[in-house]
Formats: C-alpha cells, structure tokens, sequence
C-alpha cells in the first residue's frame, strides 16, 4: 500500500531572464529532482515562450516519475509584479493545457515574482531585503505591510553583470584607442572569443549582448584577482551600487531591529563586489543586516509551494 503522505510533492521554479530552474521536492523540502530550461521572463521572451520554457523545466522534473501527487506549485517569475500582473491567470491557463503537465492539473499553482522567490531562499520570516545581482539587478524589501523596489530595470542597472560586461568593453575599447589605462582584460577578452579585431568583437557580442556582455563579468573577477586594477575598480564600483540601493531600501523601511538581507546571484562570486557591497551596507548600517549568501534560490519557491500546501 502507498504511503498517501510520502506520496505527495511539491514543484518549486525559479525563472529568470537567462534560465529557468525547476525541482521536485517531498514535503520535508528534500530536493528529488531537478531540470534547466531556457527564459522565462516575460520581458525578455514574451508570454508564449515564457510558458514554453516552463512547461519544458516542470515536465523535465516529472519525468518518469510515477504514482506521485503534486500538491502545490510555486512559479516565481520577474516582471510578473510589475507590468505583466495581468498576465498570471493566463500564464496558469495556458500551463494547464499541457499535456505533458497532468500531474499538476489539480495541484494549487501560484505564480508570484522571482524576488520573492529569492528572498525566502534565505530567509525563514517576511521582513528584510534581497538584494539580486546576475544577469541583472533588483532590490526588493518588506517590513510588515510596506513594500519597496529599488533598482529594478534589469541589466541596465549598475551592478548586474551586464552592467560589468558593459565596462569591460569599455575599459578593453578605450585602451586600445590609447584613450585609457592598460588592462589584461583585453587579452582575456579576445582570447576567449578568439577574435582579432574589436569590431568583429563588438559585433559578436551585440548580436547577443544580454548574454555575452553577462558573461564578460567572469573575466573581470579573473582579472581583478590576478591584479587587474581596472578590472578591481570596475566590480567595486558594482558593489558600491548595489550597496547603495539597498541604503535607498533600508532608509525607507525603517527597520526596528536586524532583518536577513539575502544576496542572490552570479556577480556575488566575486569577493570584490560582495565584501564591497556588505562592507559598505554595513558601515552605514551597522548591526542592521543578517547577511545571506544564497547559492541556489529555487528552494525558495520550495518554501513557499509548502506553505501554500498546508
């Protein structure tokens, strides 16, 4: 006989604008599957390739999974707040219309934003901050009924490794006119495009700056590490920024005691934007902040499709 207990699941997605994560956890939040689709940002692909991607992440965890039950379901998109809210109940429409995607047909199924998401991957309570920094930046807070957003425009905040790909172009581009500063950036730029020419360069990764200009911040931090001091300049700069729209935040929500501050995202691999950022946090708010570096924000939304469940 089946255990009917054991026997229920929960589905936990995290979108973004370059991947979409999914997983399969039992209710104990014990992760048992895991899948990677494309986009699932409304902003950057649209709803029906958004919806695609999903479909093709939460069938990937089902596979070859029997005499289970999905209970709950939670998808944290970005945007879905913002300017596509009117969007969710045809998101979850469309969803079930899948046929690949039976086993969901009678789960709860929320859809909420990726920020949310990524606060509760670090954060147990309802108060505080997350501050997410990868291909682009967002800085969300609460503090009980007050909510505030700071530096929301994707990638063309400073701070996002666009943004710090942006530079590095920059810095590669105004050295070779002889109008800036000599950088190893350049060699590690055009040795790993295995490209001559800036031009050519420059037109590679235009073609696809949402994700190549994302992925030149790597570089940076490998050059900030070997010594590079434009290359250090540039992601301290990015903590600076980050650090000083979550001060935008703090100063708005009023915090009458710590609160977690999760910092989730790529560009906190680097030790230069991250101590910068909680260095700089810090200073002005000391003793404020439990600071929270999360590797893996999905388990987030395992949280909340839980919570949902119950």
């Amino acid at each position: 006989m089946i255990d009917k207990a054991k026997n229920q699941f929960v589905i936990g997605v995290d979108g973004g604008g370059t991947k979409t994560a999914v997983v399969l956890a039992d209710m104990d939040g014990k992760i048992v599957a895991r899948a990677v689709s494309g986009s699932s940002a409304p902003r950057n692909v649209g709803v029906a390739e958004a919806v695609k991607n999903l479909t093709a992440g939460i069938a990937g965890v089902l596979k070859g999974k029997r005499n289970i039950k999905i209970t709950s379901i939670f998808i944290g998109i970005p945007d879905v707040e913002e300017e596509y809210k009117n969007e969710k109940a045809n998101i979850v429409k469309e969803l079930k219309k899948q046929k690949k995607l039976t086993k969901i047909f009678s789960a709860k199924l929320n859809i909420g934003s990726d920020q949310l998401v990524a606060f509760r991957s670090g954060a147990s309570g309802h108060d505080g901050i997350v501050a997410i920094a990868g291909t682009g930046t967002a800085i969300h807070g609460w503090n009980g009924g007050q909510e505030i957003l700071v530096n929301n425009q994707g990638w063309v905040n400073k701070g996002s490794a666009k943004w710090i790909g942006n530079k590095v172009m920059e810095a590669v581009a105004e050295y070779l006119d002889g109008r800036g500063e000599k950088t190893s950036l350049a060699d590690l730029v055009f040795r790993k495009y295995k490209y001559k020419n800036i031009n050519k360069l420059l037109r590679f990764i235009f073609q696809d700056s949402e994700g190549e200009l994302a992925k030149l911040a790597v570089l940076c931090d490998e050059a900030a590490t070997d010594g590079d001091k434009i290359a250090r300049e540039i992601l301290v700069t990015a903590g600076k920024e980050i650090s000083r729209s979550v001060r935008v935040a703090a100063a708005k929500l009023i915090f009458s005691e710590p609160v977690p501050l999760v910092l989730v995202g790529g560009v906190y691999k680097s030790r230069w934007v991250a101590d910068t950022a909680m260095n700089e946090i810090d200073r002005y708010y000391p003793g404020k902040f439990d600071f929270v570096v999360v590797g893996e924000p999905v388990v987030g939304a395992v949280k909340l499709a839980i919570e949902a469940a119950k």
